[in-house]
């Protein structure tokens, strides 16, 4: 693991499992301070109960946050269709209301949180936001997945547009877009078959992802980071 000295403060939104989870372990014993925001305790950080997809979890979060300066916010959560990336998915059967959830945890949060938390981020040195969008938001590379592509295609959109509306407060923008991720979640559907076979993406390379983003000079900032699969067809 990366064990660059990062420092500041940060906010992981989405911490309690998956990479989230991996990040908040990876960064806590490197920053001076460490937020972390899901729905479920978080392991790592100083835990904010907030469901981000609602007003009142946004406000929770950013009650609990006051007047802290931020130098990272990373908005690692996301959710998907029911039965999304296998052969159970069927649009025609997606209820509004998880097409409509999806877009809102997915698109609108993270809008409204680096609205939200502007402030928080401009009082800090070299600020950050970074959001994981998916392979699925590129040009061309949709899956048959819809609210679930549409809202990364989306965040690629309000992140190059968030990185103009937060310029004049030195704050810089990144999507970090890759392919499945060695998670516990996809380890286990590519094991039931699931997923096909696969060698997803180790989660020691998406921390070492950020650990170059974090690190970067404040004069610096990458807009997409694209993290293909080498062996996307293979066991």
């Amino acid at each position: 693991m990366p064990d660059s000295d990062l420092a500041g403060s940060y906010l992981i939104v989405g911490a309690s499992r998956g990479l989230g989870a991996a990040v908040a372990e990876w960064l806590a014993p490197r920053v001076d301070k460490l937020f972390t925001a899901s729905r479920s305790p978080a392991s790592h950080g100083t835990w904010i109960e907030a469901d981000v997809a609602t007003d009142e979890g946004l406000d929770d979060l950013r009650a609990a946050i006051g007047s802290q300066p931020l130098d990272g916010l990373l908005f690692l959560g996301g959710t998907w269709e029911k039965g999304a990336f296998t052969a159970d998915y069927d649009f025609s059967r997606s209820p509004r209301s998880e097409i409509r959830a999806v877009i809102a945890v997915n698109l609108t949060a993270p809008i409204l949180l680096a609205q939200s938390l502007a402030g928080n981020l401009a009082k800090a040195p070299n600020p950050r936001v970074v959001f994981i969008g998916a392979l699925s938001g590129l040009d061309n590379a949709a899956t048959v997945e819809v609210a679930n592509t549409a809202s990364k295609f989306g965040l690629r959109g309000a992140a190059q547009a968030l990185a103009l509306a937060l310029r004049p407060q030195g704050i810089g923008v990144t999507v970090i877009n890759p392919g499945n991720l060695a998670t516990p979640e996809v380890l286990e559907d590519i094991a039931s078959g699931a997923f096909g076979a696969q060698v997803p993406i180790p989660l020691e390379d998406l921390i070492r992802t950020l650990d170059y983003l974090l690190s970067l000079s404040a004069d610096a900032v990458p807009q997409d980071i694209n993290l293909m699969q080498k062996r996307p067809d293979h066991a």
